[in-house]
């Protein structure tokens, strides 16, 4: 069980939470549709909105940023490590996504 936040919400933000720290890190990456396939079979809806929900994960650690004992290098290591990350998922990433999903 994940008591993270401990809020009821869509599962799909569990997902891409997950998805974010293992497709940010090469040596992982392979294991994005092992993952997918723990969870069964996604929803249309959870398919069509996992790369935004991705991003959003990516974005929730540069927003975090301001919550360190030094927000601004933080912040500025934060954006250089997810700023690629979030372009590479709102660009060529989709189609990956897709394929890890079997759409």
């Amino acid at each position: 069980m994940d008591f993270d936040f401990i809020q009821r919400a869509e599962r799909v933000h569990d997902i891409a939470y997950a998805l974010c720290a293992i497709l940010s890190n090469k040596d992982t990456y392979y294991l994005g549709e092992v993952f997918l396939q723990g969870y069964n079979e996604l929803t249309y809806e959870e398919k069509s909105i996992l790369p935004i929900a991705i991003t959003r994960a990516s974005l929730f650690f540069v927003c975090t940023a301001s919550f360190t004992s030094n927000p601004v290098i933080e912040f500025r290591e934060q954006i250089l490590k997810q700023e690629p990350f979030i372009d590479w998922v709102l660009s060529k990433g989709k189609e990956e996504i897709k394929k890890m999903c079997k759409i």
